[in-house]
């Protein structure tokens, strides 16, 4: 059975992070219905400005999973086997922890169970390769879109997953617990479901593919309004199912006793820089995502409060442990870079960073893509050709105009922050070389996975 609320035992936590999820259709002027999310930013903290230390779910996840940015101690795509985790954290505090997902890029295989007593994982195996050796790579990436087209969904749907957790908290014992999940539902194709069902899976599944992978300047005007309300649909559905599971810790009396994480791992582009999905620079719509916090009852914390401090999602879990009063390891101490934003919440006192940092290894190569983001700049620097780009924030919010010619002071600056944002890479990861960077990447568990992994090829 699940812990019942009590005022002299630690919180429970729910870290919701929901794949794909950007923070202008939570947060801005649309016409959404999302009454769950409208009712935690009520009762709880909403954060406008939270950016990902990822574009893509491995490094967001490693960012957020251990508090430390993706590419220090040779990580990236997965989680070393001496790297200490949140999730190792809070068990040590004497929490029972739990995952419950279905994203093979956060899979057992890459370390990201660590820490967690419980490790639910239900991934469809996209590299048949590993046991159809030898065949050519188009059948076997038929092989892979049969295998999408039998399941309906290349991953559970959130309806499934709540029912994974709610058994779970049934079989709980009397522990607080630490619970992480990982809905897939708002991630492409964009198949919502339930009342929200699109009414030809074949043809979303079809354009999806065709935007995000295969031809994104064919697509018409229509097919992106298509697009783009599928996505809103994802999310309005997203927002119902998670209410149910909100109904069902109140009815187990599990509610008042927990605290309520959700966010978004990173966002999705809709042509507004030449692409669809999250492949491109780290532009605002695919680092910029929704960050809501809504504390029990019993914590005297202040709430239905709404901040445009600029946060990160590598802040989030010192800030929950901080809450919970979790003790850290010498190891966690010394490489977590995340802090806890608890006096922001509590006294308005800003964050000691001055630049939100998002950073990745390109697929199927050595490059790095490196963001940093001010209230004023954004500057992006892309490994793959050298080139770099700044835009002012204040007069350009849209980022359409690369000012790094006329603006070579800071220009210079931001360059002078990558390297040394490199040279620390250098020092938490020794040995390793990248093009373009003088730093080479170790490739490591899951490096060499291929695209087809969630339909990206």
């Amino acid at each position: 059975m699940s812990k019942v609320s009590s005022p002299d035992s630690p919180p429970n936590v729910l870290f919701a992070v929901v794949d794909s999820l950007r923070a202008d259709v939570i947060f801005g002027n649309n016409s959404l219905e999302t009454p769950t999310l409208d009712r935690l930013r009520a009762e709880g903290l909403s954060f406008n400005s939270c950016f990902s230390q990822g574009i893509s779910t491995a490094p967001a996840m490693t960012a957020m999973l251990t508090g430390r940015y993706p590419l220090d101690y040779g990580g990236h795509w997965y989680i070393q086997e001496n790297q200490p985790t949140f999730a190792e954290q809070f068990q040590s505090s004497g929490y029972q922890t739990g995952a419950i997902h279905s994203n093979p890029y956060v899979s057992s295989g890459r370390n990201f169970d660590k820490g967690f007593e419980t490790f639910d994982e239900d991934i469809v195996d996209f590299e048949p390769d590993r046991h159809l050796e030898g065949l050519p790579d188009k059948i076997l990436r038929l092989t892979s879109r049969m295998i999408r087209l039998i399941k309906k969904t290349p991953y559970t749907p959130i309806t499934e997953v709540n029912d994974r957790i709610e058994q779970w908290l049934d079989s709980n014992d009397d522990r607080s617990w630490f619970l992480w999940t990982q809905y897939m539902d708002v991630h492409g194709p964009y198949l919502p479901g339930g009342d929200f069902s699109y009414y030809n899976k074949l043809r979303a599944e079809w354009l999806w593919r065709k935007a995000a992978v295969r031809d994104p300047e064919s697509v018409s005007k229509r097919q992106h309004e298509e697009l783009w309300y599928n996505y809103r649909k994802e999310v309005e559905f997203f927002d119902q199912e998670f209410g149910t599971l909100l109904d069902y810790l109140d009815e187990r009396g599990i509610l008042n006793d927990t605290i309520i994480v959700v966010v978004g791992d990173h966002g999705d582009e809709f042509n507004e820089h030449g692409w669809y999905g999250h492949c491109n620079l780290p532009y605002d719509e695919l680092i910029t995502v929704p960050l809501i916090i809504r504390f029990p009852d019993s914590m005297t914390v202040s709430q239905n409060q709404r901040f445009d401090t600029h946060v990160r999602c590598v802040d989030i879990l010192p800030t929950i442990a901080d809450y919970a009063n979790v003790d850290f390891s010498d190891t966690m101490n010394e490489r977590l870079v995340g802090e806890s934003i608890r006096p922001l919440i509590e006294s308005g006192s800003p964050p000691s960073f001055d630049a939100a940092i998002t950073e990745k290894k390109v697929w199927s190569g050595t490059d790095l893509r490196f963001g940093f983001r001010t209230e004023e700049w954004a500057y992006f620097y892309d490994g793959t050709d050298e080139s770099t780009y700044l835009y002012n924030m204040r007069t350009d919010p849209g980022e359409t105009i690369n000012v790094v010619e006329q603006n070579p002071e800071v220009a210079t600056q931001f360059r002078e922050r990558l390297e040394e944002r490199i040279e620390q890479i250098k020092l938490t990861s020794e040995g390793t070389e990248m093009r373009g960077t003088d730093i080479e990447v170790e490739t490591g568990v899951g490096v060499d996975e291929r695209l087809r992994a969630l339909g990206y090829k």
